[in-house]
């Protein structure tokens, strides 16, 4: 693996963000990166724990090789730019938007619309919207590109959301008529961009419960390190 200057990302060069990184062997790393247009994709970095390249919020170049099994070759890398400054509970958010497109996204399925998302929400960390409110926004794209997005105008029998009534969240199905349930008046204003208190409450809950069947029953170890905000 090389790396050299090239700042228009010529000669075959791709933007990344690296999602994940474990050892592997005595100097490499498997990686799980993000790209516009591959998606998640796995890749070997031969000597890479020497790379500092590599590391979470860097923007990259990198490029990619083919090899015969499901894992690319990772052949050239560089930054693109300077890396996203997170610090406190806004980099346990980027753990987490990272963790979120590893569990959720299979490898090699491109998803271009999610990329700007994914890069939007990384600046809006370091913003003023409250973190979590930054954090439902991003779920819930997440979660439409990948065929489960929330219908958050009418429930699973077709009838608009009424806001005197409740629903709750039923997999495959959506929402569904539920006095226990979310309250119909706050669903409303979830679905406008509307984050008074008592939605950013309710959309903390709903989203947990409509991200669960698919992260396979093993919780986020982001998750573990910021329970105040997640």
């Amino acid at each position: 693996m090389t790396t050299r200057g090239n700042p228009d990302g010529a000669n075959g060069l791709e933007p990344a963000w690296l999602l994940h990184r474990r050892p592997f062997r005595n100097t490499s790393l498997i990686l799980d990166l993000f790209l516009p247009g591959g998606g998640r994709v796995g890749a070997v970095a031969r000597g890479g724990r020497r790379n500092p390249a590599l590391a979470p919020f860097v923007p990259l170049w990198v490029q990619l090789q083919r090899g015969s099994g499901e894992l690319h070759t990772l052949r050239q890398v560089e930054p693109r730019a300077a890396a996203v400054s997170l610090t406190g509970t806004a980099l346990y958010c980027g753990f987490y938007l990272n963790e979120l497109l590893v569990r959720l996204l299979h490898r090699d399925d491109p998803h271009p619309d999610l990329w700007p998302a994914y890069e939007y929400t990384l600046r809006e960390l370091k913003g003023d919207t409250p973190l979590d409110v930054t954090l439902r926004r991003f779920e819930m794209v997440l979660l439409e590109e990948v065929g489960y997005g929330l219908v958050l105008e009418h429930d699973g029998e077709g009838q608009p959301l009424s806001p005197e009534l409740r629903y709750g969240w039923v997999p495959d199905l959506g929402l569904i008529p539920n006095k226990n349930g979310h309250s119909g008046a706050d669903l409303q204003a979830l679905a406008e961009d509307r984050w008074t208190p008592a939605v950013r409450r309710m959309a903390k809950q709903l989203l947990r419960e409509a991200l669960a069947p698919h992260l396979g029953g093993r919780p986020l170890r982001s998750r573990e390190l910021f329970r105040g905000t997640s």
